[in-house]
């Protein structure tokens, strides 16, 4: 499991003074950033392999300008190449405030379509398989 230490900008504020809820599939996303690494340990856009085909998120809780909260990201399931990553946003408070899912795909930009994990990258994502303790279900 990654956990990932944010401290809500102003700027993802809305006139409501809560954060907007588009920010928080960008808080998702910066969280993903070590689990990339695996993939593309440069994180260079010029070998880029990975796509999202799919994300989700759970609204529980809002949050507010200079609030810090932390970002939980693990693997829930791998297939042939791709995998499901989810992600639990807590407080400092640890109040539960967010529940998200993505399902990332190995890519070949190249040739535009989905290939295979290799054995040594299933092997580094099964070592994130663990969530934190009392984690909401999604709905």
């Amino acid at each position: 499991m990654f956990k990932n230490e944010i401290t809500v900008r102003f700027s993802e504020c809305d006139s409501l003074g809560h954060v907007n809820n588009s920010n928080y599939f960008i808080y998702f996303e910066e969280s993903r950033k070590e689990l990339f690494q695996i993939f593309n340990p440069n994180l260079s856009i010029n070998t880029w392999n990975l796509i999202v085909a799919s994300t989700q998120c759970d609204f529980i809780r809002e949050i507010s300008y200079a609030q810090k909260v932390y970002v939980y990201t693990w693997i829930s399931r791998t297939g042939t190449s791709s995998f499901i990553i989810e992600h639990a946003i807590q407080d400092e408070n640890k109040n539960w405030i967010a529940r998200g899912r993505a399902i990332l795909a190995s890519f070949d930009f190249t040739e535009k379509k989905s290939v295979p994990l290799t054995s040594a990258i299933l092997e580094r994502l099964l070592e994130h398989k663990e969530g934190p303790q009392g984690v909401p279900p999604l709905r």
